[in-house]
């Protein structure tokens, strides 16, 4: 399958510090990825240099063919990003903010605002368009993050801890749309999160980050028999264990 993320020993350093330890994988078209690790195992900062929002120390990476340092603005141009932390404008109503997002991408007021309000609507929001966005919960401000994320139709979307602040049926419809996204229009998905649930819910490949280092790269399934795991639980404490 053609591959629509691949990492060729990616590293950052930060001093003394190696935030990302020569990571190489590949991500197929279509596919949504399980991309795993406890909070500073380097997933985010991994996320940030296939965005080409930091420069690599070493080694190379490609989105949907092309190098993340030298066309980091067409790689940008090409894929959508929920960040784990997202700060939204609170004063602005949240269709106002969508149609903002939406010029960024090139598309027109009317494109964007059309947009915008489907996504809204997609997401249960549409009787709340022209709320200001600081009064939304915290589950209602994650659904616009995910909005924000999926205005420019991208090809690859890199999610960071998407489902945190979901409450259970939240979280279901959000992984349901996630899959569809995969199954239905092809999108490729970097998942990343350390809910080990939601991996096991809607990915068949995944890789396991720790410490920077990647631990653990390839089929679900295959790597829980190899490993003799019952849950996704058992194979992460395995494997996280076992790389201490």
């Amino acid at each position: 399958m053609t591959a629509a993320i691949e990492l060729d020993n990616l590293t950052k350093t930060y001093g003394d510090l190696i935030a990302v330890d020569r990571v190489s994988l590949r991500v197929a078209e279509g596919q949504v990825f399980g991309f795993m690790g406890h909070n500073g195992a380097g997933k985010t900062t991994t996320i940030r240099m296939l965005l080409g929002l930091t420069r690599p120390t070493g080694g190379s990476a490609r989105v949907l063919g092309r190098d993340v340092v030298a066309d980091s603005l067409a790689v940008r141009g090409l894929c959508g990003f929920l960040p784990a932390s997202y700060g939204l404008p609170r004063d602005m109503p949240a269709l106002d903010f969508l149609a903002y997002v939406g010029a960024m991408f090139g598309l027109s007021r009317a494109e964007a605002t059309a947009r915008g309000r489907g996504l809204l609507e997609l997401f249960d929001l549409g009787a709340v368009a022209g709320k200001a966005l600081g009064g939304f919960s915290t589950g209602m401000a994650q659904k616009v993050g995910l909005a924000q994320a999926l205005i420019g139709r991208p090809r690859v979307l890199f999610l960071d801890e998407p489902t945190s602040g979901l409450d259970p049926l939240g979280r279901h419809h959000f992984l349901t749309h996630i899959r569809g996204l995969a199954r239905e229009q092809g999108v490729t998905v970097l998942f990343s999160t350390h809910i080990l649930g939601d991996v096991e819910s809607i990915c068949e490949q995944v890789a396991i980050m720790h410490h920077g280092r990647l631990i653990a790269c390839g089929g679900l399934q295959a790597l829980k028999a190899e490993h003799r795991a019952a849950t996704m639980d058992d194979l992460y404490l395995d494997l996280v264990q076992g790389a201490a």
